[in-house]
């Protein structure tokens, strides 16, 4: 099978562990490396964008220093800026909206850091404080995502938050009030859909669960179905209206339409290598799966057939088992 995209992007990204940024072009067993922090920090997201005309790439994770990097060449190993948002905070995901030139981050709650982060540039960041929305409390934020316009959601335990006015207001848009909601880790939107993932603790189904909502109520969302991937399944990603969840050696396609989400006949150990941990797509039928072992995987048919297309990437020297936590195409979501 071809690992090469035939249209959508021209160029991904992928991100690990103690500073690790790769890239590739349509060859996706071709990757240039390299390490970009000094202090090893291990990054956690990668999102693409843009500033003005410019395109932009955003990294965040947790650092002391610095919390968020970014560039406008991925190209260029020197050519990240670092920014410094806030002391001892971790930042788990970022979204960007091309409609409202708007990029926001999420992350941690604790210790006062009830907050957002939002930016028009991806360089210079402000703070919005959500302490006093309901029922905002110290849990890790894992997920936040744009519809492309005006709206942004991001997910807290077992809630999820809406802003209308492009990051500059939320409120609570739905709380399922379950406790057996260990926390909801992802948040997507693709064809006018909302789509989350979250580990169910009891009841049936358990483990990893997807659900949807239409953009045109986010009150009213399907009941849950179970993945079969695993309940540690962290992320996924969504364009065309599918969404593929990636866990191990496992996968799910699920095609969403408003509260419809079909899930694919499920067969297990579909991926070529264990260790799966993140996923992107470009849209056009085109996504990549990063791991733990520093593998990747790609597939050019909407997951239908896989291939391992590099078999453990050694980024910082010395380890074939690079730890790969974020995978990015130089297509703005969402699609």
């Amino acid at each position: 099978a071809s690992t090469t995209p035939s249209s959508g992007a021209t160029q991904w990204v992928l991100v690990g562990d103690d500073g690790a940024v790769g890239y590739a072009g349509t060859d996706l067993t071709s990757w240039t490396t390299y390490a970009n922090d000094p202090e090893n920090e291990n990054f956690k997201a990668i999102t693409y964008g843009s500033s003005g005309s410019a395109p932009r790439w955003v990294i965040v994770w947790e650092d002391d220093d610095r919390e968020i990097q970014y560039s406008d060449d991925v190209t260029d190993a020197a050519g990240w800026t670092d920014v410094n948002i806030d002391p001892d905070l971790a930042l788990w995901d970022c979204s960007y909206s091309s409609g409202a030139g708007v990029w926001v981050a999420v992350g941690t709650m604790a210790n006062g850091a009830q907050k957002i982060y939002r930016s028009t540039d991806g360089a210079s960041w402000a703070a919005v404080d959500i302490s006093g929305i309901s029922g905002i409390d110290t849990t890790v934020s894992k997920g936040v995502a744009s519809d492309g316009q005006n709206t942004f959601m991001f997910v807290q335990k077992d809630r999820v938050y809406k802003s209308t006015d492009a990051g500059a207001s939320w409120a609570l848009t739905h709380d399922f009030n379950d406790s057996a909601i260990a926390g909801i880790r992802n948040i997507e939107y693709t064809n006018s859909t909302w789509v989350i993932m979250y580990q169910a603790t009891s009841g049936d189904p358990s483990g990893a669960l997807v659900r949807t909502a239409a953009d045109s109520d986010t009150t009213d969302w399907s009941d849950p179905q179970d993945l079969n991937i695993g309940a540690s399944s962290q992320r996924f990603a969504c364009g065309d209206g599918k969404c593929i969840f990636a866990y191990s050696n496992d996968h799910q396609l699920a095609t969403v339409s408003g509260k419809t989400c079909t899930l694919a006949t499920y067969t297990a150990n579909q991926l070529p290598a264990s260790g799966a941990q993140n996923i992107a797509t470009d849209g056009n039928g085109n996504w990549v799966v990063v791991g733990t072992s520093g593998d990747v995987q790609t597939s050019v048919d909407d997951g239908a057939n896989w291939v391992l297309s590099v078999d453990g990437l050694d980024i910082t020297g010395g380890d074939s088992n690079e730890k790969l936590k974020d995978v990015a195409a130089n297509v703005v979501m969402p699609v």
